[in-house]
């Protein structure tokens, strides 16, 4: 069986060798395209060998060109180092460097965070991760391509159109939380979803519930010519000026806020205050600062999660002492579903009242992405996408309904929620081809569109889908996203706004380059406000003020807005 060889540089491209000769491809999803088009034009299976500089991986596309696990046969040490040195010449000449070492930044697909970086950028738990070595204990179950937790496997679709190579967004590179800083860690993936939090009209005109919403470029569902800008005197738009409560914290500690408490760390300190009342529900020594945490779901008890090295503590609702979990060694964990999924080589698991408890792993070829009431989602690149309950072992098989005839899955963006953010353009589209493509959002629950958007590759293409604090908001580029219904709300493009994560219903921005401001329904209030999170089904709004205080203020009665 004819073998191939991908390996990665680090100039940002992918190489290609097949029967002696090298190709330049700008990531992974291209290269095995391209093999996965060489083996279906030949109708010859192919072995290939993914080399990242630290390890390889073996993947196996056959006379079909689908991918699948490598099949078993016997290779000499020979063969692969003959290929690799091959390769190895060939980026030497192409980027002036023999160096073999890489990122293991040339897989396709992507989320918005999972772990999550301090300023709500994704950071590697979620992004994506390299390829991973078949362990002994595997039983085959690898995961050869793709990013796990992001999206699937990357396609074996043609491409038909060569467009001018970009550099790759830093979305797609691992990348871990070094420290914390004020607002602190991002708290996402809740528990429950809000229902309620603060006034945003219903500006989505469907013709009736069952009807998907479709927005083109020309007409967009709320022109940013409806948004208004202006100034207010509340400090937090609609919530009272008088607070039910207040704490003092201390002046360079990191402050993040959700519904299931605010986390304080200072030098070696961690604290969690009750979001309710403002008083101490937990406090102890630290060796090292949390890089990971999120609201989340555990065996159906609401928790509040970190991460700290290789051990995670998990705070549950009416508790004072966390409970500890042992993470596996180099363990990744993502909260793209409502709770947390762990990934260990090609070993998944999640948090459980009484400890880790095994997730079983998808068939060779599919990505786990996220993990949604009991049920594990993953899916190859074109889907459908498979639900396994991972305590009954109960499997459906969801197919996502197509924007058009003429579309195919170009990009996962996100999954977990509920929901599915996917990308969709003509044959030869990718995410930086410059083309017209459909950023769709499907229901997981029955595979049918909530919504779709008209946009460009230079739009959202190189974009993360950022969900908010309490689960009601998304965002990507400048598109915002009520995470309950799936549609669009809001298309700020036009306008000189950019968003960053949502809090409950209300997302803080910035616009005209430097200047703070709230953005809620229509309207786009300019103040320096620094919003930790709005709680309490969306009654009461938790902000750290200039005097290191963290107040909590009430929203304000329908009599008062009026």
């Amino acid at each position: 069986m004819p073998r191939a060889l991908i390996s990665v540089s680090d100039d940002g491209f992918t190489y290609t060798t097949l029967n002696g000769a090298t190709s330049r491809y700008s990531d992974t999803g291209q290269a095995i395209t391209y093999l996965g088009d060489y083996a279906k034009a030949t109708e010859t299976p192919l072995t290939v060998t993914i080399d990242d500089g630290t390890k390889t991986t073996e993947i196996g596309i056959d006379a079909t060109g689908r991918v699948g696990a490598a099949p078993k046969q016997d290779t000499t040490a020979e063969d692969v180092a003959g290929e690799s040195s091959t390769a190895s010449a060939a980026r030497g000449s192409v980027d002036g460097s023999t160096d073999s070492s890489a990122e293991s930044t040339g897989q396709t697909g992507h989320s918005e965070n999972a772990d999550q970086s301090t300023n709500g950028q994704a950071a590697g738990g979620q992004n994506g991760y390299a390829a991973q070595d078949d362990s002994a204990g595997s039983n085959g179950d690898s995961y050869p391509m793709g990013t796990p937790f992001s999206g699937p496997a990357a396609p074996a679709t043609p491409t038909v159109k060569k467009t001018p190579v970009r550099k790759r967004s830093a979305r797609n590179r691992p990348q871990r939380l070094k420290k914390i800083t004020v607002p602190g860690l991002v708290l996402i993936g809740l528990a429950i979803l809000m229902i309620g939090a603060f006034v945003v009209p219903n500006i989505v005109p469907v013709d009736s519930p069952d009807t998907p919403q479709t927005i083109g470029s020309e007409q967009q569902v709320n022109p940013a010519s409806e948004l208004s800008v202006d100034k207010t005197k509340d400090i937090v738009p609609s919530y009272d000026n008088s607070p039910t409560w207040e704490a003092k914290v201390p002046k360079r500690a990191s402050v993040t806020a959700s519904d299931r408490g605010v986390l304080l760390v200072n030098d070696n300190r961690l604290e969690v205050l009750d979001a309710d009342t403002g008083k101490s529900r937990y406090k102890t020594k630290i060796d090292e600062s949390p890089t990971f945490a999120v609201d989340t779901v555990i065996d159906g008890q609401p928790a509040l999660l970190w991460q700290s090295g290789n051990t995670a503590e998990a705070l549950f609702d009416g508790e004072s002492e966390p409970k500890s979990y042992q993470l596996p060694e180099k363990a990744r964990i993502t909260s793209a579903g409502k709770s947390v999924l762990i990934k260990s080589g090609n070993k998944l698991s999640t948090f459980g009242a009484d400890g880790l408890e095994n997730v079983p792993t998808p068939q060779a070829g599919s990505t786990p992405m996220a993990i949604d009431n009991d049920e594990l989602f993953s899916s190859d690149w074109n889907g459908p996408v498979t639900a396994k309950n991972i305590k009954s072992g109960e499997e459906r098989s969801i197919d996502l309904e197509s924007p058009g005839d003429e579309l195919k899955i170009i990009d996962w963006i996100s999954a977990g929620h509920g929901k599915a953010i996917t990308l969709w353009g003509e044959q030869g589209a990718s995410t930086n081809s410059g083309h017209r493509i459909q950023l769709v959002v499907h229901s997981l629950e029955d595979g049918s569109i909530l919504s779709t958007v008209t946009t460009t590759t230079d739009i959202v293409g190189e974009k993360s889908w950022v969900r908010g604090q309490a689960g009601e908001r998304a965002y990507i580029g400048p598109y915002l996203f009520d995470l309950e219904s799936g549609l669009l709300l809001m298309d700020v493009s036009s306008r000189d706004i950019h968003l960053s994560e949502p809090r409950g219903s209300i997302v803080p921005c910035t616009m005209d380059t430097n200047t703070s401001c709230l953005l809620a329904g229509k309207q786009a209030f300019k103040t320096d406000t620094d919003l930790l999170a709005v709680v309490d089904k969306g009654n009461e709004a938790l902000v750290l003020g200039d005097d290191s205080t963290v107040r909590a203020y009430p929203k304000k009665s329908e009599t008062q807005d009026r």
